[in-house]
This record gives C-alpha cells, sequence and structure tokens, in this order.
C-alpha cells in the first residue's frame, strides 16, 4: 500500500480509540460520583478515612478525616475490591461509617446520568479539562490541516493529545476506573518524551540536535518498563496494594524525570544558542515549559514520591497546561503575536518583586493564622506557592491597569507627556536659536507655576554671567554658577539656589543657561517635573548644538564667498556634490515622467497606424510624427545618461571614461586615443564622478572649438597619485586669458573640479599647436580642518 494510504488508516484507527476512550471516559464522569476519600488500614482490619479530595461526595455528604468506613454495599470494607486495590470507596453505592463522635451514618451515593454532582464537581472535573481538551483537539487539527506532512508537526499533535486526553482522564482515574488510570499512567509519563520528539524533528531544519536518540530510546525503556507494571496492576489481580504503592512511586518519579530531562536540555540550549538566531525559540519553549509543568511537578509529584499528601489537587494545577496551546500557536505563525523579551524582561522583574512579600504573606499565614495546626513544609510551599504566583499576576494586571486609567485618574502627570510630544514637533521646524528659546520658554510657562524663566549667558572667558541685575536673587544665582562653570555639562539640569538650571547649550567658553524661578505655589518640584525638565534639556541642547553647526556653516560659506581670488576645496566639493545630486534627481524626474510620457504617446500612435486605414498622405505625416517621437526619446535618454551615467561607480574610472568616449565618438569628427593603465584600488564615486565630468567637459570643448583631428587621453595611477593628460592636435588658445574668459568657462570648472579634489591642474597651449591638459589628483584626499568638533568633510552630501 502506499503511504499516504497507511498514513489514513492510522489516522483513522487513532481517531477511532480516541473517540471511544472519549466516550466512555465522558459517561464514567457523568454517572459516576467523585466520593473523593482515600482509606488508611490500621490493625484489626479497621480503615479510616486519611483524606478528602476537593468537591467529592465525600466533602459533600459530611464524610471526615479520621471516620471509621465500616461496610461498603452492606458488606465488610476489607471486601470491596476498590478498597483492596486503592485504598478507595470509589464506585460505592452507599457505606456505613462511624464518625468521631461515634455515631454511625449510612451515606448513598446515586449513580446515573441524573446523578447528584455538585456544581463545583462538575465544574473542576468535566467542564474545564472538556474545555482544555477541545482547545488541545482544536489546536492539533489546526496544525493537521496545515502541516500533515511534516514530521515535527504530527509529533506536536501528539504532544497536545496526549496533554489534552491526559487531564481529562484524570476525573475517572480519581473514581479508580481502569480505562482512566490506564491513560494516566501509560499516557502522562510519555508527554515529556514526545515533547524532546518534537524538538528533535523541528530543530533538525537547523542542523540542531535536542537530546540524542540514545537518550530518548533510554527514557521511553524506562517509561515503558513502569508502564507495563502498572498495566499488570490495573487489569489483573497479580500484585498486593503494597505494589502499589511502589508502582505510584515510581510513575511520579518517570513523570518529573522526564519533565527534569526537558528542563535541563532547554536551559542547556538556550546557554548555547543564545547568540544564535534560535535565541527566541528555546526563551519562549524554555519558559513555557517551566510555566505549564512545574506546578504539577511541586505539587503533585514532588508529594507522591516522598509519600505526602498533594498539595493541590491536579485538577488545579493543570490549568498552567493552557499556556502550551498559545506559545505553540504563536510559534507557528510569524512570531508577530507579542514581543517576547519584552514580556520576559517584565517577568524577571515581577517576578522579583514578589518575592520577599510572599515569604512575609506565605509565614504569617502559615503561622499565625494556621497557628496550632502546624502545617507541613508542603502545606507551607502550597501556601507560598498560590501567593507567589497571585502576587506576580497581579503586578502585571496592575501595569494594565495603569495603562488604561492612570492618564484618565492623573491627567496632570501626563500631560508631561503630551507636552514633550508637542514640544518635539515643534523643535523640528525651529530655524534659529531665538525660535527655540521662545518655544522653550512658552511649553514650561504653560505647565509650571513658576515667577520667572531668563535664558542666561555664561561668558567663561570673562567670568561673568548676563543679562543679570542688582536684585539678591540674580547676584547670588550669577556667583553660584560662576562657581560651578566648570563642572557644567550640556543637557544637565542643576539646582540653583532659587530655582533650577537647564544649560541647554555651549559656544567654545560659553555656556548658555535657562533659569528657572521658584514655583509660586511655594512647593518643591516634584520627581515628575524634574524627570520632564530633564527630557526638556536634553532635547533642547541637541537642537542648540545642531542650530550653532548650521549658523558655523553659514558663517563659513559666507566668508568664502566673500573672497575674491580663492576657493576651499571643501566648498568646492560641497558645491559639485550638490550639482551631482541635482543632475541625480533631475535625471530621475525626465526618465520617470517625460520619457515614459513620450513612450506612451508613441505606443499610441503606433497602435493607430497598425490597427486604422489611413491614406497615403495621412500616413506618411504619421510617420514623420512617429520619427520625431524616436528623435524626442533618443534625446531625453541622451540628456539622462548625460546627467546622471548608469552605474558610473559600479564601472570604475577606466571603464566610464571607455564609456563616454564611444558614445562621443558616434556623433563627432576627431579620433581619440586613451592609454589607460588599471587601477590596483577602486577610487571612491566622488572621484570617479569628477574625472568622467572633466573627459566630458574637455570633448565637448574639442568638438566645439578646437577643430582638433586627433586627441590622445591618458590615464594611470602613479605613487598614490592619479595621472591625467589630454592632448589634442587643434587651433591651440591663449591660456593667459582663459580665466576672464566667458568662452572658457568650461576649462574654468575643470580647474574648480581639480581644486575641490585638492589636486594640481596645469594648461599648455599655443595658438595653432594644440591644448595639453596635465591633472594630478592625490589618491587619498585629507580629511579637511577641523572645527567645532567636526571634519570639514561632513558637510558633504553625496
Amino acid at each position: 500500500m502506499r503511504p499516504t494510504l497507511i498514513n489514513r488508516i492510522f489516522a483513522i484507527l487513532f481517531l477511532a480509540v480516541f473517540l471511544s476512550s472519549l466516550f466512555y471516559l465522558t459517561a464514567v464522569i457523568v454517572r459516576i460520583p467523585s466520593i473523593g476519600a482515600i482509606l488508611v488500614k490500621e490493625p484489626g482490619e479497621r480503615y479510616f478515612v486519611k483524606s478528602i479530595e476537593p468537591a467529592g461526595q465525600a466533602q459533600v455528604k459530611g464524610i471526615r478525616v479520621g471516620d471509621q468506613i465500616l461496610e461498603v454495599n452492606g458488606n465488610p470494607v476489607s471486601e470491596f475490591e476498590n478498597v483492596i486495590k486503592y485504598n478507595s470507596i470509589e464506585y460505592a453505592d452507599r457505606v456505613l461509617i462511624l464518625h468521631k463522635d461515634n455515631v454511625k451514618q449510612e451515606i448513598a451515593f446515586p449513580k446515573g446520568w441524573t446523578g447528584d454532582h455538585s456544581v463545583w464537581e462538575l465544574l473542576i472535573q468535566l467542564y474545564i479539562p472538556g474545555i482544555s481538551l477541545v482547545i488541545f483537539c482544536a489546536f492539533s487539527g489546526f496544525l493537521y490541516v496545515k502541516r500533515r506532512n511534516d514530521k515535527a508537526a504530527i509529533m506536536l499533535i501528539m504532544f497536545f493529545i496526549s496533554i489534552g486526553i491526559s487531564y481529562y482522564s484524570s476525573a475517572a482515574s480519581y473514581r479508580s476506573d481502569p480505562v482512566g488510570n490506564t491513560v494516566i499512567y501509560v499516557v502522562l509519563p510519555v508527554i515529556p518524551l514526545l515533547f524532546m520528539s518534537f524538538m528533535n524533528s523541528y530543530l533538525q531544519r537547523f542542523n540542531v540536535l535536542f537530546i540524542s536518540k540514545r537518550a530518548l530510546g533510554t527514557l521511553f525503556g524506562i517509561n515503558g518498563a513502569v508502564g507495563i507494571v502498572s498495566l499488570l496492576y490495573i487489569w489483573t489481580d497479580l500484585f498486593s496494594i503494597q505494589v502499589y504503592n511502589y508502582i505510584v512511586i515510581a510513575f511520579s518519579s518517570v513523570v518529573l524525570l522526564g519533565n527534569l530531562v526537558c528542563v535541563y536540555k532547554l536551559i542547556h540550549k538556550f546557554i548555547k544558542h543564545r547568540r544564535t538566531k534560535l535565541h527566541s525559540l528555546f526563551t519562549i519553549t524554555l519558559i513555557s515549559h517551566l510555566v505549564a509543568f512545574t506546578p504539577f511537578a511541586t505539587m503533585n509529584l514532588l508529594p507522591q514520591i516522598f509519600g505526602e499528601r498533594q498539595i493541590l489537587p491536579a485538577a488545579f494545577t493543570a490549568l498552567f497546561l493552557f499556556v502550551l496551546p498559545i506559545v505553540y500557536f504563536y510559534l507557528s505563525t510569524s512570531n508577530q503575536l507579542f514581543d517576547i523579551d519584552f514580556i520576559l524582561t517584565r517577568f524577571k522583574y515581577y517576578t522579583a518583586l514578589a518575592l520577599l512579600p510572599s515569604i512575609i504573606v506565605a509565614a504569617f499565614v502559615a503561622f499565625f493564622i494556621l497557628g496550632e495546626n502546624s502545617p507541613s513544609w508542603s502545606v507551607w510551599f502550597g501556601i507560598f506557592f498560590v501567593i507567589y504566583i497571585g502576587m506576580t499576576l497581579f503586578l502585571y494586571a496592575k501595569e494594565q491597569i495603569d495603562q488604561r486609567f492612570r492618564p484618565k485618574l492623573f491627567k496632570a502627570m501626563y500631560s508631561y507627556q503630551d507636552s514633550l510630544d508637542r514640544f518635539s514637533r515643534k523643535i523640528a521646524r525651529v530655524m534659529k536659536q531665538t525660535d527655540l528659546e521662545a518655544v522653550l520658554k512658552q511649553e514650561i510657562t504653560e505647565l509650571l507655576p513658576v515667577n520667572r524663566i531668563t535664558f542666561l549667558l555664561i561668558e567663561q572667558s570673562e567670568n561673568t554671567v548676563y543679562p543679570m541685575g542688582e536684585h539678591p536673587e540674580e547676584l547670588i544665582t550669577a556667583e553660584f554658577l560662576l562657581g560651578t562653570v566648570n563642572s557644567l555639562q550640556v543637557g544637565e539640569l542643576i539646582e540653583l539656589p532659587y530655582g533650577l538650571g537647564l544649560v541647554i547649550g555651549r559656544q567654545r567658553s560659553r555656556y548658555h543657561i535657562l533659569w528657572i524661578g521658584l514655583k509660586t505655589n511655594h512647593t518643591r518640584f516634584n520627581s515628575d517635573e524634574l524627570r520632564w525638565l530633564k527630557t526638556m534639556s536634553n532635547y533642547a541642547s541637541i537642537v542648540f548644538e545642531n542650530l550653532y553647526l548650521i549658523e558655523g556653516l553659514i558663517e563659513d560659506l559666507e566668508s568664502e564667498v566673500r573672497k575674491e581670488h580663492s576657493t576651499s576645496p571643501w566648498v568646492l566639493r560641497l558645491l559639485f556634490c550638490l550639482s551631482e545630486n541635482e543632475r541625480r534627481k533631475l535625471a530621475a524626474d525626465l526618465h520617470d515622467s517625460a520619457l515614459q510620457d513620450q513612450l506612451l504617446w508613441y505606443r499610441k500612435l503606433e497602435a493607430i497606424m497598425m490597427d486604422h486605414p489611413l491614406s497615403d498622405k495621412l500616413g506618411r505625416e504619421l510617420e514623420d510624427i512617429k520619427e520625431g517621437l524616436l528623435d524626442v526619446i533618443h534625446q531625453i535618454r541622451e540628456t539622462c545618461n548625460e546627467l546622471r551615467p548608469p552605474l558610473l561607480k559600479e564601472m570604475g574610472v577606466v571603464e566610464a571614461v571607455e564609456s563616454i568616449i564611444e558614445h562621443t565618438q558616434m556623433r563627432v569628427n576627431f579620433a581619440v586615443d586613451f592609454r589607460a593603465k588599471p587601477f590596483s584600488r577602486p577610487l571612491n564615486e566622488e572621484q570617479i564622478t569628477a574625472i568622467y565630468r572633466i573627459v566630458q567637459e574637455l570633448l565637448r570643448n574639442a568638438d566645439k572649438h578646437s577643430q582638433a583631428k586627433l586627441i590622445t587621453l591618458e590615464l594611470e595611477l602613479r605613487k598614490g597619485t592619479i595621472y591625467f593628460r589630454y592632448k589634442d592636435d587643434g587651433i591651440g588658445m591663449d591660456v593667459n586669458q582663459m580665466i576672464a574668459s566667458f568662452e572658457h568657462m568650461g576649462l574654468s570648472g575643470i580647474k574648480e573640479r581639480v581644486t575641490g579634489l585638492e589636486g594640481d591642474i596645469s594648461f599648455n597651449s599655443q595658438r595653432d599647436n594644440g591644448l595639453e591638459v596635465v591633472i594630478l589628483l592625490p589618491e587619498m584626499m585629507t580629511t579637511g580642518r577641523p572645527e567645532r568638533g567636526i571634519s570639514r568633510d561632513s558637510y558633504l552630501i553625496s
């Protein structure tokens, strides 16, 4: 048979067994009331009630710990099957009890679909486990539909189904039902092993092994041995009840062992892969596994191993299993449900915060409220665990409540956040220092009731503070600022004798201080106001520094423009970079708008000429228009290529020059002899662009003025210097008149480009003897003279 058919048969068989078991377990839970009384045998074949499970019929009908069970179903208690096998009176129709006050009472436990069930019993034994099973099955169905051919998904489905059916079977197991006990003692220990099998399959795609096959096989073997002995005890009468006590310990141990191995492996993988892309995966799985299984392990398994009473019923601790479908649904989607790192940070903070109060409250409850009962360590631990979880969840809930209601209840506090948002939007439009001061003053005036807001300037070199008057407050404040000027930091909030000071900026030896006076309501600045002012100070200092740099740049540009004969290289580089940026934008605009429109009209015209009959005269006229459109399209493309040659940086400098030569020779009458040597290191885009523009301008000049027949170009790298030589055999020119001549503005532009790249250029020419241009450019340019803490070249735009 084909594998697909075999898989379908297995799926149908599994579904049939699952549904049959589910129907049987539901019938048991509904028809048979849970009595919930565990007995202990004492000498003389006497049986006393050792413990009472919550929500059971024993608790409802008045059976108490210490009562003696005399008869079950009218026969001696020692003859009842469940008493012999489990020290339990489950499935009993009636019992005769001798209370501790020597009063006998016969109690009946009616069975049937309309049995005597309490609402609490149905809630924790039927409804909650049933809902859990539905959730696990729904998620399993979702996985099967989406990824039925994925082995990891199948293992995850088995993992979820096992958890769901084990939780649902716990109620039948309480009733000592053989099917319920079979599911618990066989399926429950396999759950952690299924999880490890799932991790092995899932991590194969990342070439990571979660647990070795040998170790996993050993765990399956141990579980199998315990499961076989458990089945023999449940379904046969080969062993006495003393063996059952050892089975319970072995069962609890293997379940605990499987979970401990899971936790150990998850911690080991988390540490190993904490700096890889699997960090989040192991973080989520480790936390979810601890949250889901730790309550059951600590409150149910550990007490059973040490022969103690369970701290909480498994029906309660199993509720933590709900975290698993949530987490794995998150993993199965595209990691968009929540920020796991943010949640874990909150989890560590809240658990640390709740630890000490939980210990104090648990100790108070155990030793002062319970008092004389002297609770055992297990009871105390249970009290602490419940309080600890409750406090942690309360802190989580408090955060959500604060986010929802605190802005409405404490509007003054949240007006600071609105102010910061408003202030940040305003300063984005600030262009001058006076504008910044006006915005800052307006914002503080609106929120704080202060008696003064003054902008001060401390001149450290002159040891003065201004503007300052003769008022005592001003004199004392000025003296205080001069005494602390050496320790001032930009963005700092300082406490003054009469108010606060915000250090919003510094210019060389000058400090700009905003003096905020005392509050008019005669109160101190609270913590929220101080944090708000500190943030405002930081914002203002950043904007102030940027404004200072911009003003300095404008001053430098103005000073360079005022110079008559020389211009700094960095200014020329800035201007040429701006020019190239504008060329790039213009080329993009032409290509995306005008060129595309022309192509569209050309295609429409071509379609009309093909689809409609035309006369010869009209056809010739439309053909002329078509050719004209082609010429326009070609010209626009040529213009775009000249404005910004495509792939200029990718081609390299030699290929760039070769491309422009090839393009030029298609429309000129002179020949170009290009002699270049390969460059050992690529030039930067700015240098390639400059050489490309220089060659472009020289060839354009030759076409217009030189009347040359042959042009020779040389380009190579000589010991850190880029050597370029241009030579033509044209009519030449008077170099001495070049600078003053409007006709030779192109050559003047070449000179400025070379100067901007910190190079040298020389022109050699005579009338009727051609033109020679030699350019030397440094391969590595200097960074420029630093000023105001930044490099000149940082002004460049490219």
